[in-house]
């Protein structure tokens, strides 16, 4: 299962691995070496985080008000809408075709993936009674 159709599954736990340290690990770790190969490119670093984000927001508000993850050409506009004036920023002639290209490859990137296992979950031991 793809790392963005697991949102559709488990909202919780994607979130939860994004917040927890391997996968802050994970994104700062991509960003760091990006900015280490060309420090002109932290711009670049910033734009990609913040859509992987919006991507990975509207794909759970999707999933909330839906109940799926199926309405994909809304979110697209919706994420595209929104980086809009920061891609503009960085690339001020790009088209229209480019921003979704652009979007289809972040949404590529996070599909490429797997989603992150579940953590088990181990009950609490309950005390023996006296």
């Amino acid at each position: 299962m793809s790392f963005l159709s697991a949102i559709g599954k488990d909202v919780k736990a994607v979130f939860t691995w994004l917040s927890s340290p391997k996968g802050v690990a994970v994104v700062q770790t991509a960003g760091a070496v990006v900015e280490a190969v060309d420090p002109a490119l932290s711009g670049i670093v910033t734009l990609a985080e913040s859509w992987i984000t919006k991507a990975i927001n509207y794909e759970a508000l999707a999933v909330a008000a839906a109940g799926s993850a199926d309405t994909s050409t809304q979110k697209a506009a919706a994420v595209i809408s929104e980086m809009g004036p920061l891609v503009a920023q960085y690339f001020p002639a790009a088209t229209q075709a480019e921003i979704n290209n652009a979007n289809t490859a972040i949404v590529a990137f996070l599909n490429a993936f797997s989603s992150p296992a579940t953590p088990a979950v181990t009950p609490a031991p309950v005390a023996a009674a006296v």
